[in-house]
């Protein structure tokens, strides 16, 4: 199918790129550091793109092109130079040690990785080429044939779950759910073209890839992009007037709570601070809210499952992801797991239908492997794991319950609580790691003062700081468990 040098009625992913390169082709699209790409130069070098890849891959079928990149103008080119080209983006996390690029390269096959010089040594005899190379060609051809299926069968990107629920699986989502899941957000948090936006999320993840790229080419946006995170670059950028929508997870909102603290910062022109990937401590919502004056919209979403719920600009609650947004189904199963049914659900795990079938109900609805609970209102409370749920003295209990009580006290920065099972015991051991000016006594007097018994710790294990994974700086739960061990070899 040609591909169209007008866009009347947007199906497609690219196709926002060639309305806003014609509604705004002098706006900046990407802003990285000194360097400015605007929609109009940014349409150019991914048609050229395009152009390259199409002359390398199937025309008649999709074929996965694997991306291991850092954020940078060269990931958003190549991302949407293989979906113009209409074939699969997957996108490799840059933090990936050679093990783990080689088994996830080594699973799916791409048909060619594109890379830079310091990742390609990782790839070994993967087919590659270099980002810079998708530019060789002066060519420019708005009208070159790439392949088009029907929207809602061809796929945009398949990326990788993050294995806290076991074996790491590929999660492919079509351009219909793709830009189902930014528009749905966009109404509920009134995103406009007049947004600009601050992205240091890892944009080989969900969050950054479809919430921060989606959003920003729905509306034509200009993105500041940052390689990655940083407390200081943040504060100075949202204080700049530059910025209006900040989006990142929980851990990178206490980083800014707790950088620099006698310093005050003026984020009044920032219309909008927005949290998910996983759960936010009210504690920091509250202590973000007055050092900034800002209150964090907090979602809950999933690769599996698009967006599920968020808070609103009129309702923000902390401890609560919110409401589900128009389309979206949620029920809680008599186990008390979330199970979503929408538009945003994914179709299938990646040749894995039967990892696929053990999360449908019969009646279509994906179970989340999250416990939640839904008030009176349909406000949704996610409680934890399914597979976390601890048992003490016959009651079954959620960690995150006892998070946020260990969080109420002030000398503690950040808390996790992590069970131990062991067949031969009829409790679970309660592990608290907690991170703070606070010593293991405080906080075992803090626990019998405010805790019921069963509540109550069986071992706290003081640290610096709360390992977490990689980019996306989720809990590194292996590592978690690995300190368990060392710390109680005859558990």
């Amino acid at each position: 199918m040609m591909c169209p040098n007008t866009v009347e009625n947007p199906q497609y992913i690219t196709d926002y790129l060639v309305r806003n390169a014609q509604q705004w082709p002098d706006k900046p699209a990407i802003i990285f550091g000194e360097q400015v790409l605007t929609w109009g130069e940014l349409l150019i070098v991914v048609s050229r793109g395009a152009e390259y890849l199409s002359r390398r891959l199937p025309r008649d079928e999709q074929a996965i092109v694997a991306i291991l990149l850092p954020n940078s103008p060269d990931f958003v080119i190549t991302y949407l130079s293989v979906l113009h080209a209409g074939h699969i983006a997957m996108p490799m996390d840059s933090g990936f040690k050679a093990m783990e690029v080689r088994a996830v390269a080594g699973h799916m096959l791409p048909e060619l990785v594109v890379t830079d010089s310091e990742h390609q040594e990782m790839l070994g005899d993967h087919p590659i080429v270099l980002a810079n190379e998708l530019q060789i060609s002066d060519d420019t051809i708005l009208g070159a044939f790439f392949l088009r299926l029907s929207p809602d069968t061809q796929i945009a990107s398949t990326l990788f779950t993050s294995g806290t629920t076991g074996r790491p699986k590929s999660v492919p989502s079509t351009h219909m759910s793709y830009l189902w899941n930014a528009m749905t957000a966009s109404e509920v948090w009134q995103w406009t073209h007049e947004d600009t936006l601050l992205v240091s999320l890892p944009l080989s993840h969900w969050h950054g890839l479809v919430m921060a790229m989606g959003g920003m080419l729905i509306h034509g946006n200009t993105c500041y992009l940052q390689a990655k995170f940083s407390s200081a670059a943040t504060l100075e950028l949202l204080e700049s007037g530059s910025i209006s929508v900040f989006m990142h997870v929980p851990s990178a909102y206490a980083d800014l709570v707790m950088h620099n603290p006698n310093k005050t910062y003026d984020l009044s022109r920032v219309r909008l601070f927005i949290s998910g990937s996983s759960f936010l401590p009210p504690k920091i919502w509250q202590q973000f809210k007055e050092r900034f004056g800002h209150e964090i919209v907090e979602r809950y979403a999933a690769s599996e499952m698009g967006l599920v719920a968020t808070n609103t600009l009129t309702d923000r609650r902390p401890g609560s992801v919110g409401y589900p947004p128009k389309g979206v189904e949620v029920k809680i199963m008599p186990d008390g797991e979330v199970a979503v049914r929408s538009p945003g659900v994914f179709r299938g795990y990646w040749h894995a239908d039967d990892a696929t079938k053990q999360q449908l109900t019969p009646d279509g609805y994906w179970r989340s492997g999250d416990l939640g609970q839904l008030d009176d209102s349909g406000r949704l409370c996610l409680k934890g794991r399914l597979q976390e749920r601890l048992i003490k003295s016959g009651y079954v209990v959620s960690p995150r319950d006892i998070e946020w009580a260990l969080m109420q006290h002030s000398a503690v920065r950040e808390a996790v609580v992590m069970g131990v099972h062991r067949e031969d015991k009829v409790n679970d051991l309660f592990v608290y790691f907690v991170t703070g000016d606070i010593t293991k006594l405080e906080i075992i007097a803090y626990a019998r003062k405010v805790m019921p018994l069963y509540w109550r710790p069986d071992k706290i294990i003081l640290l610096p700081a709360i390992p977490k994974t990689g980019q996306t700086r989720k809990l590194a739960l292996k590592e978690l468990r690995a300190i368990i061990d060392r710390e109680m070899p005859n558990w």
